[in-house]
């Protein structure tokens, strides 16, 4: 048997600190890369092109992985070799060859190890080193790039002005040889075919556009998304000829571009026309819908209009600026009719910018923010003031990050609030495949969808995470940095000794949410199909339902947890800190938890039993884990906590079945034949249906003469309901035809009489 494990060892051993040859050949890659790196980076005074500093630091980010990996193996290795020796035990005077051989084959792997290891830190280390040159050297060419400074805005009206002929000419040459007029006319067939083909695609869309606003209306759809499809169809309705038109010439020139690889300015004003039609769309649907559609933005009416009037101008200084770039990049115009363009375009977007966003003071959830929307203006104007003095590329900078956030920002909200209404439309069932999805997976009318505040959770964090790494790219933010960043989220980093992994965490957060809805559709079918059909009791059903519904939840969290990267056996550890917090403070909530536990097993009581504990009488309507919710006959909710019901005394009129007992007392004067009282209480209580009459372990209705009072001759009627919930009404109909059968036999109910005597002083 020894030699079997010895044997064993062996061989684990050999494997185990057996070196990767694919992991020693990454880092061959790794170190021969960096060296490459370091060369480049020594003289300081070399110049490096951006988009070379750009693969350095990728080929950084490939060392340091590998770097990270070459250490983790390692380490576990000599563990590993660590263990094995610790197993072998300690070395003994007289010991086997085979025992010291293997001593010391252990001994060498973990030399080659370390070695190995303190290689691997090294290239880190090295890697670090320049990683860090690499940043440093794309601060300093992003500075000098930021800070290149051209002709200002005085220099180039200047030189425009002295030599007004230059436009002449430039115009000329440009009409001649880029505008694509004479092609127009070359396939002025062609395009005559595409225009009627996309005619009759118009007409057919128009119908179908105008039969779904139809059945929108019809419907009457409420909800933020059911507005969004309404408004889009109606504006797309009105804006269809334009945008198919364009959009078919655009591709046709987009075509015919790459055949004949040459660019022609008719094209481009093609497809900036299509583009501008996009736009327009889009602000028409978003702030001023054409009818029937409704605003769905939290503007009041008139700013919306007036928003949108600033963005529809913003729209078409956008096409100016687009036909205006394409025509320089095509056609070679004098530098100095370029810059003052640019200058005079310039100042006409960022003034209409900042008017359109002081505008959004009006909006709900940006009106607060004055200090950003300062900032922002304050941006755009920084961004006019370095064009005009002539710093080109710092104005461009500023002028696209600042646009291209505003816009990441009012693409992450839209989304959002989208996604937000569309769990709101499916916790409210608005629409029939909803309400049927709802009633698959077992959830009431008047709930919610079982994990949806995790849904809602989960989006919202992937959304404005997506923003964000957007966000820093926009800005700028090398990317080095966004590869360290995605490989935090994904590999995770460490806080102390605890290692986070926000992936994985979110995965386990809808794996919860999924696992919570499954639960609800078990349930259900639990209740409605699988339970439907058994002999079970209510009260037994219902136990089962929710125990399964805790169980579900409990494995769920389990789940949750362990894909998160929770090892269960430390929950051993927060049992042992709970169990503290328990001697403290907690005894109460783990006393109700267990009564709850008891009562699900136990059964004392059940959903619609009548029950009476201490002063509250009512209806039990939900018995949850903590807590029982009692009906109260004013249809007062009542939470009592479950170890009241156990510990106190509980009086269930409904305990084993619903069957009940009235005491119906009724007072006759005296001389009334009593035998006559009896019969006509018994009759009518016979008569009713509600009375049990026949039954083989039940007492017959019956009649008391309780006793001879001050006033009356006083009877009781006593007699079992099939329906302890009618007590009430089985009491109130037997004395409607008590009243009318005493008044019919003329039998007297009396009333309390006194002898007052008077006693005179005289």
């Amino acid at each position: 048997m020894r030699l079997i494990l010895f044997i064993l060892l062996v061989l684990s051993s050999s494997l185990t600190h057996a070196l990767d040859p694919l992991l020693s050949l990454r880092i061959g890659e790794a170190e021969s890369k960096l060296k490459v790196i370091e060369d480049a980076l020594k003289d300081p005074q070399s110049i490096i092109q951006p988009d070379v500093l750009s693969e350095f630091q990728e080929q950084q980010v490939f060392v340091r992985n590998t770097s990270n990996e070459c250490i983790d193996n390692n380490e576990k290795a000599i563990n590993r070799s660590a263990d094995d020796l610790d197993l072998l035990g300690s070395q003994a005077l007289l010991e086997s060859a085979d025992v010291s051989l293997k001593r010391q084959s252990l001994n060498q792997s973990m030399l080659s190890n370390a070695q190995q290891l303190a290689s691997c830190r090294l290239l880190l280390l090295r890697s670090h080193e320049t990683m860090e040159m690499t940043l440093e050297r794309q601060k300093k060419a992003l500075t000098g790039e930021l800070l290149a400074q051209q002709n200002n805005l005085f220099e180039n009206f200047k030189n425009v002005i002295l030599n007004p002929a230059q436009i002449l000419t430039a115009g000329i040459d440009f009409i001649e040889g880029k505008a694509g007029l004479q092609n127009i006319i070359d396939n002025a067939v062609i395009l005559s075919l595409i225009v009627g083909f996309s005619l009759m695609v118009i007409v057919l869309l128009k119908r179908w556009l105008k039969a779904s606003l139809k059945s929108y209306n019809e419907s009457n759809q409420q909800g933020y998304f059911s507005q969004f499809q309404i408004s889009l169809i109606a504006c797309l309705n009105r804006y269809l000829l334009t945008l198919i038109l364009t959009a078919v010439l655009s591709l046709y020139f987009i075509y015919f571009i790459l055949v004949e690889s040459s660019w022609y300015f008719s094209g481009l004003v093609i497809i900036g026309i299509f583009l501008y039609t996009i736009l327009s769309l889009t602000i028409r649907v978003l702030l001023n819908p054409c009818p029937p559609g409704q605003r769905f933005t939290r503007l009041s009416e008139d700013i919306s209009r007036l928003l949108a009037r600033r963005l529809r101008l913003l729209s078409k200084l956008l096409l100016a600026g687009f036909l205006m770039y394409s025509a320089l990049e095509i056609h070679d115009f004098p530098v100095q009719i370029t810059a003052l363009l640019r200058n005079v375009y310039l100042i006409l977007l960022v003034l209409n910018l900042i008017w359109a966003i002081w505008l959004f003071r009006f909006y709900e959830g940006v009106s607060n923010v004055l200090l950003l929307r300062s900032l922002i203006i304050v941006g755009l104007l920084g961004c006019l003031v370095a064009d005009w003095l002539g710093y080109v590329n710092l104005a461009m900078y500023i002028l696209l990050a600042i646009t291209g956030s505003i816009l990441l920002w009012t693409l992450t909200t839209f989304i959002i609030r989208i996604w937000t209404d569309f769990l709101d439309s499916m916790d409210e069932g608005r629409t029939v495949w909803q309400q049927r999805f709802r009633k698959f997976i077992g959830v009431k009318s008047d709930e919610y969808i079982p994990g949806s505040i995790w849904f809602r959770f989960t989006f919202a964090i992937i959304s404005w995470s997506i923003f964000l790494v957007a966000f820093l790219k926009i800005w700028g933010f090398p990317d080095s940095s966004l590869i360290s960043l995605k490989d935090n989220v994904i590999e995770g980093f460490d806080i102390g000794t605890v290692r986070i992994e926000p992936l994985k965490i979110v995965i386990a957060v809808l794996t919860f949410a999924v696992m919570l809805s499954i639960v609800g559709w078990v349930k259900r079918r639990m209740d409605k199909s699988w339970l439907s059909r058994s002999r079970m009791d209510r009260g037994t059903k219902e136990a089962m339902i929710s125990l399964t519904g805790y169980f579900g939840v409990a494995v769920a969290f389990l789940i949750g947890l362990s894909i998160a990267g929770f090892e269960l056996a430390n929950i051993a550890l927060i049992a042992g800190a709970l169990s503290v917090g328990i001697g403290f403070g907690l005894q109460n909530i783990v006393n109700n938890f267990v009564s709850g536990v008891i009562l699900l097993f136990e059964r004392p009581i059940k959903t619609g039993d009548w029950i009476v504990v201490g002063g509250t009488e009512g209806y039990v309507k939900k018995i949850s884990i903590r807590s029982t919710q009692i009906q109260t006959f004013d249809r007062a909710d009542i939470m009592v906590p479950n170890s009241e019901l156990i510990s106190s005394q509980v009086t269930n009129w409904m305990f084993r079945d619903s069957i009940g007992r009235i005491i119906v007392p009724i007072g006759v004067a005296y001389g009334t034949d009593p035998e006559k009282v009896k019969e006509i209480l018994l009759d009518i209580a016979y008569q009713h249906d509600s009375i049990i009459s026949q039954s083989p372990i039940l007492a017959k209705p019956w009649v008391f003469f309780k006793e001879f009072g001050d006033s009356s001759l006083n009877f009781e009627l006593r007699c079992f309901i099939k329906v302890a919930d009618d007590c009430k009404i089985v009491t109130s109909d037997i004395n409607f035809e008590l009243e009318k059968a005493l008044r019919k036999a003329n039998i007297e109910i009396p009333f309390p009489q006194r002898d007052v005597h008077l006693i005179s002083k005289d």
